[in-house]
């Protein structure tokens, strides 16, 4: 088997199974990596298109957490920000407000872990359509939509199989709209859907093994890795921009 398809495959498997796990990161390892092996236009289409039907998946396997009620302001945001983000920013130099993100990221993910010790920092139930919103424009610009999504799920005290579901059906009406404009410019060429469809067998034995370790996480300790990896791309963006 060609070598380039067993190294997207496997990161492929590694990238849905901390989907799974945790409900975000996919796409942050899969453009991490694959612009190793593959042109970055070619990463870019594959993580589009591999995250969203990856997250159908993960929605399936989570399905008894589903509340369209929780979902309902992300997804407006989103579907509102994605082309907002895809027509309005894409071609602008995203450095200053990945780097603004970072350091938004920063602060609130310390303030989660020293809430103990301070006053928490509150985040209103009713912010998540603006959430969704910043998520959405960062997605259609820069493809990095999901940290602000995830702080504002896991800040809410949802169960974990709810916070995933939710989260998933947010990505997934996000994925629907921007893959929609992705389609037009004629990224998604016969060679990147082969290689999608023959990786794909393996992020959903990932997905399989992700829900399993979500089920045996306690949510205390989810929690702590989520917004430890929050804060870590935090400050990869606040850096690197």
């Amino acid at each position: 088997m060609d070598p380039v398809i067993i190294i997207v495959a496997t990161t492929l498997f590694a990238a849905a199974f901390l989907q799974s796990a945790t409900g975000f990161g996919m796409a942050l390892v899969l453009m991490a990596i694959l612009p190793m092996v593959i042109t970055v236009e070619e990463a870019s289409a594959f993580t589009s298109l591999g995250s969203m039907i990856v997250t159908v998946f993960v929605i399936l396997a989570n399905r008894s957490g589903l509340s369209f009620r929780d979902a309902g302001p992300l997804v407006l945001g989103m579907c509102i920000g994605i082309p907002v983000g895809f027509f309005g920013l894409r071609m602008l130099d995203g450095e200053f407000i990945i780097r603004i993100l970072g350091l938004v990221l920063i602060i609130i993910t310390v303030a989660e872990f020293l809430q103990n010790r301070i006053k928490r920092l509150a985040i209103p139930e009713k912010s998540g359509t603006a959430f969704g919103f910043v998520g959405g424009v960062l997605a259609g610009s820069f493809n990095v939509g999901g940290p602000p999504l995830v702080v504002y799920a896991y800040s809410r005290g949802w169960a974990k199989v709810t916070s995933v579901a939710v989260l998933q059906t947010a990505f997934l009406a996000g994925g629907i709209i921007r893959n929609g404009f992705v389609a037009g410019t004629g990224e998604f060429t016969p060679a990147l859907l082969k290689m999608i469809a023959i990786s794909m067998p393996t992020a959903v034995l990932a997905v399989w093994l992700g829900k399993k370790t979500l089920d045996r996480m306690p949510r205390d300790q989810l929690k702590k890795v989520v917004f430890g990896m929050i804060f870590l791309i935090g400050l990869r963006y606040l850096i690197l921009g």
